[in-house]
Parts: C-alpha cells; sequence; structure tokens
C-alpha cells in the first residue's frame, strides 16, 4: 500500500527547543568573534562570523537577521579600510562595467547556470569576475561567458592573507566598475568587509538566492534582488529591509530549444518509448525523506493507478529507502546520480514533478520552457510560502497540491487527459519563455540597473545606535526550515569549515579542539587544516589551474 505523509499539524515544540539551542550555538561563536575582534585578532573575527552564519543556514536558529554579526565586519572595515586613502571616484551614472562577486562556483546547480546566463544576455556590456574562494579552475562555461564580454575573472583568494586581505582586494578591484553583483555564499565575510564604506565604490547588488535562509550583507548591499515575491516578503518582514531597496529579477533561463523529440530523449536515456514518463531533476539533497515517506514513496499511488507511467528522478541516485517503492512498482521508479548537463530529462518528460521537500525551481522552469507541464506539492500554510514554487512564468498553468491525496488526483487526472495535458505544456512554454528567457527578460535586467543607480547607497560606517539582538520566531516558516533543510553538523565540524581563516595562534587552539573531539578525518586531514586557506589555492594558480 502507498504510505501517507505525516501530518504537519502536530505540536511543533520540539522544533522551537531545537532552534533555541542552535541560536545559544549561534550565539558562542558570535561571542568569539567579539572576543577576537577586542583583540585585534581581525581574521579570526571573520573566520567566527563565517562560522556563526554556517550554523545559522544549516540548523536555524529563528531569525532571519542578526545586527551584532553584520556589525563585526563593519568594525573590521572601520579599522583596516576606512582609514586608506583612494582616488576620489564620481557617482555612476551609467553601468557600463559590472563586477560578477561569486565565493565558488559548482558545475552541478542553479546559481552558476544564472550568472552565466546574465552575462552571455547583456550583450552590451563588460562583466568580469572575482572568484572569493573557489578551488581551481572555473568552470569552462562562465569562463567563456566572461571573455566573450571582454572580461577577466579575478581569484582574489588565492593571494595571501584571510578575509581582510581579501576584501581590500575585492574593493580596489571593484572601484573600476559600474556595478557589484554579489552571487556569494551566505556566510562568506569578506563582500561585508570590502563594502562597508561607501565611499568611491560602486552600487552593489545582492542576489537573494537562498531565499529561504539567514545570510550575511544586509548592512552593506544597496539593492536586494529576488526571484520571486515570496523571497521579497522575507526580506522586508524578516530581514528589515526597506521595499525601495528590494527588486524582483526573474530566474533567467536559456531560450527552450528542443534538440530531440520525447521519443529520441528517451531512447538515449535507455528508457522504454511507450507510456507516460514523470521526470524530476535537481541535486540530491532536495529528495529528502520525511517521516519516513520518501520522494519515491509519494508516487506509488499514481504508478499503480497507471500501470503504463514511469517515474525518472536525476539526482539522488536510488537510495536504500526507495528500493520498496521500486519494487512495488515493478522498477517503474528509476533514479539517476546528478549530471551537470540533465536536458535530455527535461526533453523526455510529459510531465515534470518537483523536487521535494526542497523545491528546484530552476529545474522546473527549464522543463516547463520544454512544454512540459510542472506539478509541485505544499502542505505547509501560506505563511511558509518561500518554501514553494511560485515563479511569475509558471504560477498560471502549475500543478499546486496541498496534500499527498491531492498530488496524486492532480497526476492521475492529468494522466488521463493527454490532449488537455498537451495544451498546458504549450501554455507553461509560452510564459516561460515571456518571462524567464531574453528579451523580455533583459527589460527586467534593465529596471534593476535604473534602479542600483537611482538609490543612495547604505552608509553602515555612519551608524550610532547600538546593533539591536536578533528576533527569534517560533512560526512559519522557521518551525519547518530545520524538517525540510537541516543539518546536524555539530559546533566543532563548522569550525573545521572556518578553520583555516584564522590566524595561526588561534588555528592552533582551534585545532586542538577539534583534534580531542575527533573531527578530523584522519591524521592526513588534521595535518591539511594546519595549513592557511590560501595556500592550495596558490599553489594550484601557480601550477595553472586557476
Amino acid at each position: 500500500m502507498p504510505k501517507t505523509m505525516p501530518s504537519e499539524t502536530g505540536v511543533f515544540e520540539p522544533e522551537v527547543t531545537r532552534m533555541r539551542h542552535n541560536y545559544e550555538e549561534f550565539q558562542s561563536l558570535r561571542g568569539e568573534a567579539e572576543r577576537c575582534l577586542g583583540a585585534g585578532d581581525l581574521n579570526s573575527a571573520a573566520a567566527y562570523v563565517e562560522a556563526a552564519v554556517t550554523l545559522a543556514r544549516k540548523r536555524h536558529c529563528g531569525f532571519y537577521r542578526s545586527e551584532p554579526v553584520e556589525q563585526i565586519l563593519i568594525e573590521i572595515a572601520r579599522r583596516t579600510l576606512a582609514a586608506k586613502a583612494e582616488a576620489a571616484r564620481p557617482m555612476r551614472t551609467k553601468v557600463g562595467r559590472v563586477l560578477h562577486v561569486a565565493t565558488v562556483l559548482n558545475e552541478v546547480g542553479g546559481l552558476t547556470r544564472m550568472m552565466r546566463r546574465w552575462i552571455a544576455a547583456d550583450e552590451g556590456r563588460h562583466h568580469s569576475l572575482a572568484l572569493l574562494r573557489h578551488p581551481g579552475a572555473p568552470p569552462p562555461s562562465v569562463r567563456q561567458a566572461v571573455e566573450a564580454r571582454g572580461g577577466s575573472i579575478h581569484v582574489i583568494g588565492a593571494t595571501r592573507g584571510g578575509p581582510v586581505e581579501w576584501a581590500s582586494a575585492l574593493r580596489k578591484l571593484s572601484l573600476d566598475f559600474d556595478l557589484v553583483v554579489l552571487h556569494v555564499s551566505n556566510e562568506d565575510p569578506t563582500p561585508g568587509i570590502a563594502f562597508s564604506d561607501e565611499r568611491n565604490r560602486p552600487p552593489v547588488v545582492l542576489v537573494n538566492h537562498a531565499d529561504h535562509a539567514y545570510w550575511l550583507g544586509l548592512s552593506v548591499c544597496d539593492l536586494i534582488a529576488s526571484s520571486r515575491v515570496s523571497g521579497e516578503r522575507l526580506v522586508v518582514e524578516r530581514r528589515g529591509i526597506p521595499a525601495q531597496r528590494h527588486a524582483i529579477l526573474p530566474i533567467q533561463i536559456d531560450p527552450p530549444m528542443r534538440k530531440h523529440s520525447r521519443a529520441e530523449a528517451r531512447q538515449r536515456l535507455g528508457l522504454p518509448a511507450d507510456g507516460p514518463l514523470l521526470v524530476s531533476v535537481a541535486r540530491g539533497l532536495k529528495y529528502r525523506t520525511m517521516g519516513g515517506v520518501s520522494f519515491a514513496d509519494m508516487h506509488v499511488e499514481t504508478l499503480l493507478a497507471r500501470p503504463d507511467a514511469r517515474l525518472l528522478v536525476v539526482g539522488p541516485g536510488e537510495p536504500a529507502d526507495w528500493q520498496e517503492a521500486i519494487a512495488a512498482t515493478g522498477g517503474r521508479i528509476m533514479g539517476r546520480p546528478e549530471t551537470p548537463d540533465p536536458s535530455l530529462a527535461f526533453e523526455a518528460a510529459d510531465i515534470y514533478v518537483d523536487s521535494y521537500p526542497f523545491v528546484s525551481i530552476t529545474s522546473m522552469l527549464e522543463a516547463g520552457g520544454l512544454g512540459a507541464p510542472c506539478v509541485t506539492l505544499f502542505p505547509y500554510p501560506s505563511d511558509a510560502n518561500v518554501m514553494s514554487t511560485d515563479m511569475p512564468g509558471l504560477a498560471p498553468t502549475i500543478g499546486f497540491a496541498t496534500s499527498m491525496a491531492d498530488y496524486n488526483r492532480i497526476l492521475v487526472d492529468w494522466l488521463a487527459d493527454p490532449e488537455a495535458l498537451r495544451r498546458r505544456g504549450d501554455e507553461t512554454a509560452a510564459n516561460v519563455k515571456r518571462l524567464h528567457t531574453t528579451p523580455n527578460w533583459l527589460e527586467s535586467l534593465e529596471a534593476l540597473y535604473a534602479r542600483a543607480l537611482a538609490i543612495p547607497t547604505v552608509t553602515p560606517l555612519r551608524g550610532k545606535r547600538a546593533p539591536a539582538h536578533e528576533e527569534f520566531c517560533d512560526g512559519y516558516p522557521d518551525i519547518l526550515l530545520n524538517r525540510v533543510f537541516g543539518e546536524s553538523d555539530s559546533i566543532e565540524a563548522i569550525l573545521k569549515r572556518s578553520l583555516r581563516l584564522m590566524s595561526l595562534p588561534e588555528r592552533l587552539r582551534v585545532w586542538r579542539r577539534l583534534a580531542r573531539t575527533k573531527t578530523f578525518d584522519g591524521p592526513w586531514d588534521a595535518a591539511r587544516n594546519l595549513l592557511p586557506e590560501w595556500l592550495p589555492r596558490l599553489a594550484s594558480q601557480l601550477r595553472g589551474g586557476g
């Protein structure tokens, strides 16, 4: 029998307790940052800021804004950047040169594709890229896009030092540009230091690519660019950013162009040509099993009702807890690992089903743009809508289910009427192309550029009032975030991620703690973590890998 979803209406007190515990550990890391700041160990202070934000990203703490953490980075900037003389720069009146800034760029994932498409679509401007912590060479597609726009890739993090020195280098680089666009990791402290002093620098736009999570940068970004209304709501209501400092920039996808028919795509994927095919594509982590019900379990009811249908899921492979559902459907649930190019799967789909419980909006747009009708599951209250798929190009036609019963009913009903399914797919493709591809997407981009030039810059160094404490919330969406997105990393595992940013004395102190708690993965890992983070990147660049 198909499994049922666990109820989301039970008592959430354990989740609140969990968030409060996370908050206490966040405060302990924030306290370490303040200790190092007081001692003048600025790189270690920035490293602890990174660790604190990493904890809040992985283990939600009940808030979306931390003025004390932002203030630490502002104070580092006050001591290191504001005193340095810079030639006065006139106010920018047009955007001709754009500097994109990224922490790392992964081959798989929407953020890299978004940046590459932005650069490629904006033909009339110069675009360059600053990489802060990227190991090795950037993805070839990004390099090609930057070079086609006359730009260069600057590997900031391959120079000696830490966040303080990298912030100085990033700021110096940025002064030759008309606009800075941050595509950085939630916890990266470098931009918060680099752009705290508004004098001379260009306007700074932060891409709100992790709109469901806590991130740094509120105090130094002149404009926040979200891809959807639910992200905008959290920016205004929970992050405390005035609405005039927010803009909507829809996710852009490549103009959908079929290379293969559905039948040809199936053949290339090694799938049978007969029967309808449901497809889902996302990073494996987005298919977390919830309450004992896996993503495969969710589709057993539909597949039993339609013995000719199949489900292809690209990203998670076939986890152990999918095997019962695979067996129950006679092997008609097929999981495959992540791939940098999932286009064949999109082309093969008769219906695209969103990943769950973590939605994958870019994948849904790409499938919808090729004419696949889309279905998503959102069994939560409207206050948690940042966890839903609410893209403007999908809204008119999406199958938006609010329960598992509703989800399977939609799938069975749609499969029963192939002609209506085709019409829905055609309408979906038209809407996606109209709002999420060039040339229309460029209108949203030009509006963003205009807003960034017109809005007054933020002035964090001039702030006089004491930072307010974090506001803890035990409502939606907070009480769901650890269930859906949360990770269980210990505070020691989180410290290990930032250890190599610290000064040598602080690194040795924390290293001994991590050794006592057996946090390292063997002797080689322990030895590697004695080295500063910049050293392997510099060595890679000298070998020609960057």
